[in-house]
C-alpha cells in the first residue's frame, strides 16, 4: 500500500512539474511577433530568441532571466524595459552581456560576437514588446 501511495505522488509530482514547465514555455513571446531594434534582423531577434532559452551556442540566459524573461533571484526582469545596468540600448545591453561574460567567462554559454549582437536584439525587443 505504501509503495502504490509512493507511485501514484510520484506521478503527481512529474504531472504538476510538466504542467508547470508547459505553462512557463507558453509564456516565452513569439520572436516572429517582437519588434526588430534599428541597425538588427528579424533574424538576429530569432537567433537571439533560440540562444536564451538555451537553444543555441548553449546559451543560458533563462537559467537567470527566466523562461519568460521576466526575472529570478539571480537575475533581473529584462522585460520591463528597466535595466539596472544599462539605459536599455542596443549597445549598452550587448556592454552589460560582454562584461557578464568576461566576470563569468563560459557561464553564458559558448558565444561568438554574433552570438552576442542577437541575444542584444532579442534582449531590447522583449524589453519594447508592450510599447
Amino acid at each position: 500500500m505504501t509503495r502504490g501511495l509512493a507511485g501514484m505522488i510520484a506521478v503527481l509530482t512529474a504531472c504538476a512539474t510538466w504542467s508547470i514547465a508547459s505553462e512557463a514555455q507558453t509564456r516565452r513571446p513569439p520572436a516572429e511577433k517582437l519588434p526588430v531594434p534599428l541597425g538588427a534582423t528579424r533574424e538576429q531577434i530569432v537567433l537571439g530568441d533560440r540562444i536564451f532559452h538555451g537553444e543555441a551556442a548553449n546559451g543560458k540566459c533563462s537559467e537567470c532571466h527566466g523562461w519568460d524573461a521576466k526575472g529570478t533571484g539571480n537575475g533581473n526582469d529584462l522585460t520591463l524595459g528597466l535595466f539596472i545596468w544599462s539605459d536599455g540600448t542596443m549597445p549598452m545591453i550587448k556592454k552589460s552581456i560582454l562584461h557578464n561574460m568576461s566576470v563569468a567567462p563560459g557561464m553564458d554559454g559558448d558565444l561568438t560576437p554574433a552570438d552576442v549582437d542577437a541575444v542584444a536584439a532579442y534582449v531590447w525587443a522583449i524589453s519594447h514588446q508592450n510599447r
